[in-house]
C-alpha cells in the first residue's frame, strides 16, 4: 500500500495540461486550445468540445472568489470574441454555436458553490474538485467532479451496470439498492470534508 500526500508545492502549467488529459481520457473532451485571452480582458485556460457543448474551462490553484471572477471574465471574454474565434478554428474543430459551459477545477470549494453558481450564473456551470498527491516530481492527480447537492438523491441506475462492470462488484453479489446506498454516503462524506 503507498501512502500518498498533498503535493504543496505545484506548476500551475503542468496542472493544466494533467487536467486537461483527464479531462480528454475521462469524459472524452476534445481540447481545442490552451491560453486564450489574457489577465487584463479574460482568459480561458482550455477551450475545449464534445461536439454537444463547447467548454471554457478554467484551472484554479488560489482563493475560489478568483476562479469565479476569473470564470466570469473568460465568459466575457468568449462573447465577446465569438466572431473572430469563428474566423480562426473550422466547425469542424470546433463548433462555436453549440451552448458554453463554465467549468471550474479548484483544490478547494465551499459546500453550497454549486447551489450559488448555477443561481448566480447564466450560463451552465460545472466544477471539478483536484487534488495532487506524491510529490512535485511525480504528482498523482484526482479530479472529482462536484455535483448538486440534490443529486446525490437521484437514483443512480443508469450507472450501475457500468460501475458494476469496472469494479467488478458483480462478484461480490451486493444489490443496486447496496450499491446505491454505499455510492450515497461516499458523496455525503465527501460534503463534509470540502
Amino acid at each position: 500500500m503507498r501512502y500518498l500526500k498533498p503535493v504543496s508545492e505545484t506548476n500551475y502549467e503542468e496542472i493544466t495540461r494533467a487536467c486537461a488529459q483527464w479531462f480528454s481520457e475521462e469524459i472524452g473532451l476534445r481540447i481545442v486550445e490552451y491560453r486564450l485571452g489574457n489577465a487584463f480582458t479574460g482568459c480561458i485556460d482550455m477551450l475545449a468540445t464534445d461536439e454537444k457543448n463547447v467548454f471554457l474551462i478554467m484551472v484554479n490553484e488560489a482563493r475560489l472568489e478568483d476562479a469565479l471572477l476569473r470564470a466570469l471574465m473568460g465568459y466575457w471574454w468568449y462573447q465577446v470574441n465569438l466572431s473572430f474565434l469563428g474566423r480562426c478554428y473550422t466547425k469542424e474543430e470546433i463548433d462555436l454555436s453549440l451552448v458554453p459551459v463554465i467549468i471550474i477545477v479548484s483544490p478547494t470549494f465551499i459546500p453550497e458553490a454549486f447551489s450559488i453558481f448555477e443561481h448566480a450564473l447564466r450560463p451552465p456551470i460545472r466544477l471539478f474538485k483536484y487534488v495532487l498527491l506524491g510529490s512535485s516530481k511525480d504528482p498523482d492527480l484526482y479530479i472529482e467532479e462536484i455535483l448538486p447537492s440534490n443529486a446525490a438523491l437521484q437514483p443512480v441506475t443508469d450507472h450501475l451496470a457500468a460501475l458494476k462492470q469496472e469494479l467488478a462488484i458483480e462478484k461480490a453479489g451486493l444489490t443496486n439498492e447496496e450499491i446505491q446506498a454505499f455510492l450515497m454516503s461516499m458523496k455525503e462524506g465527501m460534503v463534509r470534508h470540502t
